[in-house]
């Protein structure tokens, strides 16, 4: 089959690995009903597939390397989805092909955020028709069930050009399945690295530096499922086809269990020496198609889109809170967005961890995490973002910095690093 532009917008719940979980545990009920062909005003047109709406058998929830797959009976379905997740309702005839998406409120993706009853919520779409691979409700949920504001409606909005460059990941052997059913998905998405600034103390207010949204360094991570490399084979990226970097380097190689991996890679020069970050580029990756090469096997070519930290990035000011022993008790998080507009962290971000560190070189500089980034197998139930609670309270003598990282709802990664003070 045929890649169309909106089959490209299944991306979305895939660029973030399902070990990155999500805040809720919580599911939320969606439901919907199709009308029959003689009811329906389905029009598959400007598409070169003959399936419609009307073909649907299962309906398909993704969101990060996870899926669910229900039956629609007698035109009908209901499945659940994660309270916190934003995701892909797709439509799939008898043998899996793709037949399009549910489209509502100017989004191609459903953020289960802001929502109306909290985990409770019950979302019922109604009648579903179509208008190419778009699959629109009768009843629309955004600003119903899902209370967005317009600042977070205009942030999920932008992320429409981001998948444009994306199509060929979802359905790599264009058999018109998506990979991820297969667990054979390669996902792309990209990393900013910061220096954030001096971390606030219970004596001192966190001070962030004015360059903290204008000297970010950039990596390019891709994340694999379970049938990918399943020998850990060396990776190797590539690319873009027709403007190739000198070299891309592979600076991460992350198996964290069950198969799926996670590589990171830069581009670099000299010239790029004054940089803070050793693993990170100046400049974002272009836009293009890269080849992966995973072993001596065939290479993979896989489109990229850096969506830009100038319209993502999140700034997240950190404040440690101590006891009268002076040991780490909770950290306050502030987060904003660089011209200093607040931000709902609960509505654009889906996990955060800090990094401790000390002045040991290497990583024996490492003195504790809070949080893992690789392991919030259902730990970041009922979370909140803006006091994470330490327990049992933590030595922090000798503390030098703090690495805060965190993702957003595109699986965009984001690492901060704020001094303990000036002239680190």
């Amino acid at each position: 089959m045929k890649k169309t532009t909106l089959l490209l917008l299944l991306f979305l719940t895939l660029i973030s690995c399902d070990i990155f979980r999500m805040i809720f545990g919580n599911a939320v009920t969606l439901k919907g009903t199709i009308p029959p062909a003689s009811m329906s005003k389905t029009s598959p047109t400007g598409t070169d597939s003959i399936l419609s709406i009307n073909d649907a058998v299962y309906v398909m929830v993704f969101y990060g390397n996870h899926y669910e797959i229900e039956g629609i009976a007698e035109g009908a379905f209901s499945i659940d989805a994660e309270a916190g997740r934003v995701l892909i309702v797709a439509f799939l005839d008898s043998a899996y092909h793709y037949i399009g998406n549910l489209f509502c409120g100017g989004l191609q993706m459903l953020p289960l955020v802001g929502l109306s009853d909290e985990e409770n919520t019950v979302i019922d779409l109604q009648d579903l028709t179509q208008d190419g691979y778009s699959i629109i409700p009768a009843h629309d949920p955004l600003g119903n069930e899902i209370l967005l504001g317009e600042t977070e409606i205009t942030f999920l909005k932008k992320m429409g050009a981001y998948y444009a460059s994306a199509a060929k990941n979802i359905d790599t052997d264009n058999d018109g399945i998506p990979d991820i059913l297969s667990q054979d998905q390669i996902i792309l998405s990209s990393s900013f690295e910061m220096q954030g600034g001096i971390f606030g103390t219970d004596i001192r207010t966190a001070a962030p530096f004015d360059s903290v949204e204008k000297d970010i360094c950039y990596s390019l991570r891709s994340e694999g499922g379970k049938n990918v490399n399943p020998e850990q084979a060396p990776i190797r990226l590539s690319g873009p086809a027709g403007e190739p970097y000198d070299s891309i380097v592979t600076w991460q190689e992350y198996y964290p269990g069950g198969g799926d991996f996670i590589a990171s890679f830069y581009h670099y020069t000299e010239n790029d020496s004054h940089m803070f970050s050793q693993i990170s580029s100046p400049a974002p990756f272009r836009f293009g198609t890269y080849t992966m090469t995973i072993g001596g096997g065939p290479g993979r070519t896989l489109e990229y889109a850096n969506a830009g930290a100038d319209a993502f990035l999140l700034i997240a000011v950190p404040t440690i809170r101590c006891n009268a022993e002076g040991r780490l008790t909770s950290i306050d998080v502030q987060y904003r967005f660089p011209d200093n507009r607040p931000v709902d962290p609960n509505l654009l971000i889906t996990d955060i961890s800090f990094e401790f560190e000390n002045t040991k070189p290497g990583d024996n500089a490492r003195m504790f995490n809070i949080g893992e980034l690789y392991d919030l197998k259902g730990a970041r139930e009922g979370m909140d973002f803006h006091s994470v609670s330490v327990f049992p309270a933590r030595d922090i003598t000798g503390l030098f910095r703090i690495n805060v990282r965190y993702t957003d709802l595109l699986g965009n990664g984001y690492s901060a690093v704020w001094y303990n003070e000036a002239g680190q």
